[in-house]
């Protein structure tokens, strides 16, 4: 059974094999301080052991700029260990672009067109995880 937190900018679900989902809610421009919260939260559930991170979006939902920065930032890798985006559409997935070839987090990312090819991604990336 997976845990789940619900934030105001998304919900955070942890689940097995040191996968975490975080899906930002839909209509959110988010914000770093949104960035900061989800990361504060996984830090103390997984009591400093980084994740691996599937990311979801909702319906008309965007980051800002600076919290794309703030996200791929190089303090960013000290909770999560590779990220999975999950794309909604083509909008979508140029802004997820955007954030993997211009922002460059210092860690493993791939974008994917659902969760199971994300989680499976995820687990073969496991090895990136500290026991």
């Amino acid at each position: 059974m997976s845990e789940e937190i619900q934030q105001e900018a998304c919900t955070i679900r942890f689940m097995d094999n040191d996968i975490v989902h975080v899906h930002f809610l839909d209509g959110r421009l988010v914000t770093p301080e949104d960035v900061q919260t989800m990361f504060d939260a996984l830090e103390a559930h997984r009591k400093g052991r980084k994740a691996l991170l599937m990311v979801s979006v909702g319906e008309k939902t965007t980051m800002t700029n600076e919290a794309r920065a703030y996200a791929s930032a190089p303090d960013s890798s000290r909770y999560i260990a590779a990220d999975a985006i999950i794309l909604r559409d083509f909008s979508h997935q140029l802004a997820a672009n955007v954030f993997v070839r211009y922002h460059k987090p210092g860690r493993p990312i791939q974008m994917f067109p659902d969760k199971e090819s994300a989680k499976t991604w995820l687990m073969e990336q496991h090895h990136l995880i500290e026991p």
